[in-house]
This record gives C-alpha cells, structure tokens and sequence, in this order.
C-alpha cells in the first residue's frame, strides 16, 4: 500500500509539472500572437506566409552544406539517357535527388560530345559541384559532392567507377534494353551499387553527411 501512495504521490506530481509546463508555454504563446498582432496587424498572415516561404530557402540552405559525395549518375552520350542513378548512403532520401539528376542530364545532353576519354571537369550548381568525366566508349560519369570535399578524391572515386565498366559489353546491352527509351533512366541496370558504395566508403569522411557552418574551415573544391 505504502509503495501504492508512493507511486500515486509521483504520478501526481508529474502530472503537475507537466501542466506547469503546459501552462507556461500556452502563456508564452499567446504572448507570441498578441505581439505579432501589435507589430504586424492586419499584415499578420502575410507575415506568417513569407515565414512558410523561408522554410524552402532553409532547406535549400541545408542541402548546400551537408558535406560529401552524394549521387552517382552514368549515362551513354547518343542516347543521352542515364543507366546508373545512385544516392550514396548517407543521403538515402535526399529531398534534391532529382536536382541532382537532372544536373547530370543537362551536362549529358548540353556538352556530352565534347566531353573526352578520361580528361576531368566541374559544374557548380545551387546545390553543390558536379564533377564529371568520360570513358573512351561514348559513356559520362559524373557525382554530385559538396563544395568543401575534396577534388582528387571525387576523381578517384570516377576512375575506380570507369574501373568497374571496364569489362562490361554495356553497347550491347543498352542497344538490346528498349525500356531505356520507353521508361527513362534506370537506377542501376549493371548492378554496380555494391561496388560504388564501397569504393564511396574508401573516401568518405567522417563528417559526411553533416551540415558544416558558414564558420567552419574548408577548401572549397581543392
């Protein structure tokens, strides 16, 4: 019974606390909406529309700062078309994937021919940096990295996924596959996203995946 009265005595006062607690914050927010009223009268919705408006900008914000390599995209320059679209781990869920993408898309189609075997270039973008190559088969690789990851690094991680097509027929794959054109890219129709995964992991960070601040010290791109 004892242990009864206790266990009452405790609910209760947690039950008190929590309507403290309750009540506080329902006073301060009634101060919050009397201030606003006093400031913004009848501009108070509009106000508040622009605050909704900014959270866009934040998240655009967000995404600019998170450090590291994030997407992989490959595709065939004639049919400028992509056959390997890979987030890396610790962006699954990405709410830019298809900016990402898209960024990639536009680079295949816009200056894919003139992009050669093997020889290294970037795009900055809102977003971050795409770095982006060519194999010696019509092919363009590109990943999407934060302006603060290192360049040689990227490269490294596009030479070791030129690596992995080496051996592959993909010609003959990609002219036999018709989904290619009817259906658009794929994420992955070669089957390298262990392999890419893996080799991402060799050069990755500790801090990837993180949002750095304005403060923090990088070399953006070096």
């Amino acid at each position: 019974a004892a242990v009864s009265k206790l266990t009452q005595l405790a609910l209760l006062m947690d039950y008190r606390q929590f309507a403290r607690v309750r009540s506080e914050a329902r006073v301060a927010f009634d101060e919050i909406e009397e201030w606003m009223a006093n400031v913004f009268g009848d501009d108070r919705d509009e106000f508040l529309a622009e605050l909704d408006d900014g959270e866009d900008d934040l998240d655009l914000l967000v995404a600019q700062r998170r450090r590291g390599m994030r997407y992989l995209a490959a595709g065939r320059v004639r049919d400028r078309r992509l056959f390997a679209s890979i987030l890396f781990p610790l962006f699954h869920g990405d709410p830019h994937e298809s900016s990402y993408r898209e960024a990639i898309e536009d680079i295949l189609r816009v200056a894919g021919t003139s992009v050669q075997a093997k020889t290294r270039h970037k795009l900055n973008f809102e977003l971050g940096i795409v770095y982006f190559t060519a194999d010696d088969r019509g092919n363009l690789f590109g990943i999407v990295a934060s302006d603060d990851f290192p360049m040689a690094d990227t490269f490294k991680l596009l030479e070791d996924i030129l690596d992995f097509f080496r051996d592959v027929d993909m010609s003959a794959a990609l002219d036999g596959m018709q989904s290619l054109k009817k259906d658009g890219p794929s994420d992955d129709i070669f089957g390298i996203r262990e392999k890419a995964v893996a080799a991402w992991k060799r050069y990755s960070r500790p801090d990837d995946g993180h949002v750095y601040l304005p403060a923090d010290d990088f070399a953006p791109g070096s």
